[in-house]
Parts: C-alpha cells; structure tokens; sequence
C-alpha cells in the first residue's frame, strides 16, 4: 500500500531536467492536466511532507489526485527514459512486435523482434532474450508460418545457451548476497574456525579459478564474490585485484556500461575504497577519481551526481579513517557545494559525515548547525543510527561551547528521541548520555579526569565486543575523550 509520502519522495528524487519534461509533457493534455500540476508545484515547493495544506487546496480530491499524478510521473518518465535507455527501447520493441502481429503485420511484427534481439544481446540481457525466443516461436507457429526443422533446433539451441547463462548468474548472484550478509554480520572473520565454518554454509567453491563461469554477467559477479570474500578473510592485496577485475570487466560492454553507469561507478566507488584501504595505494585513487570524471557518460547532471554521491563520501571517509580530520574538512566546502547542486541535502550519510567532520575538528558551531538540519528534516525511519549519534555530538557540542542550559535541554530532547525507538534494552547512546556525560558535565574538577577515564574504558570495552565495526561513533567519542584527557 503506497504511504502518504510517497508522491513526494517521487517528486524530491527526479531531476530538473525531468520535472521540466514532466511539466511540458502535462500541458499537452490540455486543462485537463492544470489541477495536477497545481499539486505537482505544491508538492514540488515542500522542504519536508505536510499533508495539511494540500488538503485545504484539494480537499476532497486529494487522494484520487495524489495517485493520478503518481502514475503520471511515471508515465512520463518513462517515456523520458526510454529516449536514452536501450533496456526501455528493447521492451517498447517487443510491446510494437505484439501490436502489430495482432495487426496482421506478421513481417513488421518479426522485424521489431530481430531488432528487440539484437539489443537485448548487446546488453548481455539473457532474460529478456528468453522471452525474445519465446515470442519468435510463438507467432511464427500462430500464424501457421512455414517453419523448418533446423529452425526449432536452433531456437532449441539458444533456449539451452541462455538458461545454462541464467543459472550461472543467478549463481554467482545468490552468493553474492550472502557473502555481503556475512560482512554485515561479521565484517571480517576473526579465525581458521570461523573460515572452516563459512564454507560448509556457502559453496566457497565456486570462487576457484578453475570454476570461472562462462556468461559475461556470471564473470562480472565471480570477481565481486571474490573481492567480498577476501575482504572477510582481511586480504586486501586480493580484494583490490578482483575489485580492479570487476571494474575491467565493463570496458568490454561499452553498450552495457553507459546503459548501467550507476553500476559501473559502484564498482569503480568499490575499487577506490580498497586503494584507500592500503598503504600507497592513494594516488591510485586518485587516478580513478579522475577517470571517471573524464568518462563520456559522465556528462549528464544525473551521472554526475551519481559520481558525487558515490565517491565524495569515499573520500571523506578515507581521511576520517586516517584520523587526518583537517584534511577532511577542508574538502566540506567542495561537498557542500555539490549536495547544493545535485539536491542533495537531504542525503542523511553525507549530511551526517559533515556534521561528525566539524565534531572532530572541534567547530562546533557547524556541529550543531547540521545536525539541526538532520533532525529537523530528515524523517527518523531511514539510518537511526545516524540520527542517533548525531545527537550526542551536538549535546557535546554545546557543553564545550558551554551554553548550560542548552545543554540540559537537549540532553532531555535526545533522550525522548532515544525512549520514541525504545528497543527493550537501553543503547549505547543511552547510557553514553545518561551515565557518562552526565558524570562527565556535573564533576567536580578533582573528579574530572576520572570521570573522563571512566567514559575511555566504557568506550574501549564498546569497540572489542563482536561487530563493533558496525557501531556508529565510538571512534568518534574516544577521539573527544583523549582530546580532553591532554
């Protein structure tokens, strides 16, 4: 069921030159269409969702209009889409080859088929080749065609090439996924047992050389198995090579690439995080910053702020990483900038990197003015666990900039927040505020040291418990800590 929201998430996530399409696309329906474009700019015009004032300008239609200009967004962008998109030109052909054969057309219908075939090859879309092959089959003995043996043998033979090709990517997919839920679960396997463990759940075998499948897709994800994999067992010499060899992989379906560059800069964000990952491997990372900035699909603003979104938090990171905190706000002027270009100041793990950046660095005026901006517009359902720890940094905040009564007044905030996702048991971010701070604020000075030693231990017992990797601003905090122990 479609929730309140969602005709404005739909709106806030399309393009200029989209919602421009859109609205052009709209006015040719005449009068007809002006309602819902009034709705459409109202939505358009919102920072944050609020149902309040549509419902006093639409009263009674509101929700039938909602749904209306939901489908109609989506209509249009469709048809926007397919302008650029082979995969959306490939199904238009097969939708043409129905209409027509129903027509009566049987030569123009089997011409969109031959055309819908060689696309789908192209774009190494073994599925949709299947239906392709079906569809050949079906209307050559519908309309009692002369058929040749030697026809069904060879519809027989490429019916067998592309399932053997769909089971071998499907393969390669489903451990894939389940490699990636044991770096959730584990990040990286600790010991023998653990390993030995692994590869009786997970057919491990299927990552040997001699085991390489044949399908182009399959190949592309062999190379990210491995990559996870290694990243479990800590090897990163061998993540970087079959990250590296997953990256190489596209130059080899320039069709593909440009039709799937989302997934390219995936692999190319992936690739540049493990460079970061190992010594002097930097300017190696730097080298693919630029290759991808000089790529022919990059030209599009919304290639460009798939690049940005990618690889600015990357970047970010790897400097967090290296404790070298200046280095990382000296690139916020440039990210900010681009989050205000490409819309994306509502991206909560850019917005949250930036306000833990100006923590560390101890600007604490900036601390405070982006985590206002997380909490005032960012819904709580998405990454709790930013919006969690963002608010110890901004309580922090405020005690070194010692507004004392701000201070207790967001201490108060935050914990309302806290018990509002009451899990039955109290967080970390609990019992950081209402244990540790609180000892820490109200010390008295022969105790303060103390207190401050107390929180380091805490903290230090946080980061040995299993899946500490995934705990969000522990490092954060201990850095706070030992800043005010010197």
């Amino acid at each position: 069921m479609r929730s309140k929201e969602d005709l404005f998430h739909l709106v806030q996530a399309m393009s200029k030159s989209e919602k421009r399409y859109f609205v052009l696309d709209a006015k040719k329906s005449g009068r007809s269409a002006s309602r819902y474009l009034s709705l459409f700019d109202a939505v358009n015009d919102m920072e944050e969702y609020d149902e309040e004032p549509l419902k006093k300008k639409f009263a009674a239609n509101l929700s039938s209009d909602k749904s209306y200009l939901y489908e109609a967004i989506l209509r249009s962008m469709r048809d926007y889409r397919s302008q650029a998109s082979k995969a959306a030109q490939v199904k238009e052909r097969l939708m043409d080859a129905r209409y027509l054969y129903e027509r009566g057309l049987y030569d123009q219908s089997t011409e969109r088929i031959m055309e819908a075939k060689t696309m789908a090859a192209e774009l190494e879309d073994k599925f949709t080749l299947l239906e392709i092959n079906r569809e050949e089959q079906v209307s050559l003995f519908d309309r009692r065609a002369r058929v040749q043996l030697e026809h069904i043998e060879k519809w027989n033979e490429e019916q067998e090439q592309t399932l053997a090709a769909i089971d071998e990517e499907l393969k390669y997919l489903d451990l894939y996924c389940r490699l990636l839920l044991e770096v959730f679960r584990e990040f990286n396997l600790k010991d023998e047992r653990s390993i030995e463990a692994l590869k009786k759940r997970l057919p491990i075998e299927l990552l040997e050389g001699k085991n390489l499948p044949r399908s182009p897709q399959a190949i592309r994800r062999f190379y990210q198995c491995n990559a996870v994999y290694y990243n479990l067992l800590g090897d990163l010499e061998k993540v970087y090579y079959f990250s590296l060899k997953a990256v190489e992989w596209w130059e080899d379906f320039p069709i593909l690439k440009e039709e799937e560059f989302h997934h390219y800069v995936n692999n190319v964000s992936n690739l540049v995080n493990t460079c970061y990952k190992i010594d002097g491997y930097f300017s190696v990372a730097q080298d693919w910053f630029e290759r991808l900035k000089n790529e022919k699909s990059s030209g599009s603003l919304h290639n460009q702020k798939v690049i940005f979104r990618y690889l600015s938090i990357t970047k970010l990171l790897y400097h967090l990483n290296k404790n070298e905190f200046v280095a990382a706000s000296q690139l916020l002027p440039e990210i900010i900038e681009g989050m205000n270009k490409f819309g994306l100041k509502k991206s909560i793990a850019l917005t949250g990197n930036i306000a833990t950046v100006y923590f560390l660095v101890g600007d604490y005026r900036n601390c405070i003015k982006w985590v206002d901006h997380i909490v005032k517009t960012m819904k709580t359902g998405g990454r709790q666990d930013i919006q969690r720890i963002v608010r110890l940094y901004k309580i922090i905040a405020l005690y070194e900039l010692d507004e004392v009564e701000l201070t207790e007044l967001e201490m108060r905030s935050a914990n309302r927040f806290y018990k509002s996702a009451e899990s039955g048991k109290e967080s970390i971010e609990e019992a950081v505020l209402n244990v540790y701070l609180k000892q820490i604020f109200n010390a008295p000075l022969s105790e303060y040291k103390n207190s401050l030693r107390y929180f380091r231990t805490y903290l230090t017992e946080i980061k040995q418990q299993p899946n500490a990797e995934n705990l969000l601003g522990v490092d954060e905090l201990l850095i706070w800590v030992d800043s005010k122990l010197k």
